[in-house]
């Protein structure tokens, strides 16, 4: 992997990446020594974070924050995948100025009006559109906010929102684990369910038991599915039966059978108290 930063990156500092993801920088620190994650370097050695590198972060805050996944599982999980990892381009300064200037025109709003409302000349904000000069962090927060979102939200890579989507056409999740895909069957940026298609290959499985906030509800479309749930609850799914819990109860599961288990899992982020 590529450890040193390249000219068209854009990055960030310790400090506001944990602003930007809302945790805090000793937690990053701590992930780095436990070997979750291994930070770029400039070329005088200090640590530098990129909008790729977030993403990563993300991940690791979700199973080890929302999740409360041990170390040894989120290496297994990420690993493969933080370690082939390189510089996107999408993700580029120059990427990030077309989006700037997308945004702006795709809301009818002149160079003038967003330069008095984040206090910058017509002129800079003209150059940064073309990828003719450097934005601080303070800076894009205000760009951020003066669009409507955060800076996450502000970069997303997926901007279209549809209430269909096709077969086939999810978009593919990336976990880490060997023998699971996982396509999205919602395309919103906001929602409280997550829906999914799980396929599953013989053996496959969670890599370790974890809990996290919400409610799951599976329905097996093909195959066979074993849950345990605490550690001492087996259930036995096949193709036509469902299966609802409450995500705070610890949860294993894995494909048993000798051919391919196809899911539909849809996991609520909050719990009915019922």
């Amino acid at each position: 992997m590529n450890n040193k930063t390249k000219d068209d990156e854009l990055v960030f500092n310790r400090n506001e990446v944990a602003k930007i993801l809302g945790i805090s920088p000793a937690t990053i620190l701590n992930w780095e020594k436990n070997g979750l994650f291994t930070a770029k370097r400039k070329d005088n050695n200090y640590r530098v974070y990129s909008l790729d590198d977030i993403e990563v972060l993300k991940k690791i805050r979700a199973l080890s924050i929302e999740e409360k996944m041990g170390g040894k599982a989120i290496k297994k999980l990420l690993m493969p995948k933080i370690q082939s990892a390189d510089v996107s381009t999408e993700y580029s300064k120059k990427f990030l100025g077309k989006k700037w200037k997308a945004y702006r025109e795709s809301m009818n709003i002149t160079l003038e009006e967003v330069s008095r409302q984040v206090n910058i000349s017509p002129s800079y904000l003209s150059k940064l559109e073309n990828n003719q000069a450097n934005a601080s962090f303070d800076l894009l927060n205000k760009l951020a906010n003066f669009y409507g979102g955060s800076i996450l939200d502000f970069f997303e890579k997926g901007d279209d929102e549809k209430h269909v989507v096709k077969s086939g056409s999810g978009e593919m999740t990336e976990i880490g684990l060997p023998g699971v895909t996982i396509e999205s069957l919602i395309s919103q940026k906001s929602h409280a369910l997550d829906s999914m298609l799980f396929t599953i290959e013989p053996g496959s499985n969670s890599a370790e038991a974890h809990k996290h906030h919400g409610e799951e509800f599976i329905y097996v479309l093909s195959g066979k599915l074993r849950i345990t749930l605490n550690n001492k609850d087996v259930y036995h799914l096949t193709k036509g039966d469902s299966m609802y819990f409450k995500s705070s109860d610890l949860h294993f599961w894995e494909n048993p059978g000798s051919r391919l288990c196809k899911l539909l899992w849809v996991h609520s982020h909050f719990e009915s108290g019922i």
